[in-house]
């Protein structure tokens, strides 16, 4: 390669590196629209097991169940887990449950902010919905939960959940089922450790991001956790068994499409090939290092 060669190569890989970015978002935007084969379909075998358990949990509640929902996901987790927890409410406001939700971490509460105000617009009234808000204080506020009465809504105003709450003793023995959202820095590891031993007949169900299933396993297989979504494909498969079930309108509607797995296989087609370049860039470099030594 001549020197006059060189610069233009090197103008070219700049402007290559440039475009890739714009390229790849482009070609997810693609796969997103375009329908997904049948062999990268997700869900099935061991995790569509895991995730039937709790569409049971939710499925087996009493009539007009009262269930409180800790919303409690991490921001940069989320997504991974949105679809299951939007296919949970969706099917706990299906089968008529009363739903509580409360959150101890301030990324929980944004989250359950948005959500609370979504389900409304869907038509969640204060008859099936109600907000107890932000508590301050992360695992000891949860610890003082347990030993509580839940007496008043986020905005003060009488509440018929809370009515129907209080009549049942107001704490947290009262309700059928615990619905925990968890992330780092809320999971349900508390929930086990420190309410179980306090409400040991309040069932606890959690949906968590595929990070956690090494400590959320071990409950689940002890019967401790009635029911987990603990990966990804799991919730996806929670998600696609009652999402003939839900209703079409209203809160008990999923609010959105299973995630597709044809932007997710090739993002990860990409990672793999920007390793593989990275990888085998610096080997090269090393062996064309070694060679200039011998020379």
């Amino acid at each position: 390669m001549t020197e006059e060669q060189r610069p233009a190569a090197g103008s070219t890989r700049r402007r290559l590196r440039t475009l890739a970015p714009i390229a790849l978002i482009l070609a997810i935007a693609a796969a997103w629209l375009a329908p997904s084969p049948s062999f990268l379909a997700i869900g099935g075998g061991p995790s569509s097991v895991a995730g039937n358990d709790l569409a049971t949990a939710i499925g087996h509640l009493p009539n007009q169940a009262l269930v409180i929902v800790d919303m409690d996901p991490d921001l940069g987790t989320y997504p991974e887990i949105r679809y299951a927890t939007r296919a949970a409410l969706a099917d706990l406001f299906t089968v008529g449950a009363r739903v509580a939700i409360v959150s101890f971490s301030p990324e929980g509460r944004a989250i359950a902010v948005a959500e609370i105000a979504r389900l409304r617009a869907a038509g969640a009234g204060p008859d099936r919905l109600v907000d107890l808000g932000f508590v301050s204080g992360g695992e000891a506020a949860l610890v003082q939960l347990a030993g509580r009465s839940i007496a008043h809504d986020v905005n003060g105003a009488a509440n018929p959940v809370l009515q129907e709450l209080a009549t049942r003793g107001g704490g947290l023995r009262s309700f059928d089922l615990a619905l925990v959202v968890g992330g780092g820095e809320m999971s349900p590891r508390t929930w086990i450790e420190q309410v179980e031993p306090r409400v040991p007949d309040l069932r606890v169900a959690a949906i968590t991001p595929t990070f956690l299933l090494p400590e959320m396993q071990p409950y689940r297989d002890a019967g401790q956790l009635v029911a987990l979504a603990g990966t990804f494909p799991a919730g996806v498969a929670f998600g696609a068994s009652v999402a003939g079930e839900t209703a079409t309108g209203g809160p008990g509607r999923i609010p959105e499409p299973a995630p597709s797995p044809l932007p997710i296989a090739i993002g990860m087609l990409v990672a793999l090939a920007v390793l593989l370049e990275s990888g085998l860039g610096a080997f090269l470099g090393g062996l064309r290092g070694q060679g200039r030594r011998h020379t």
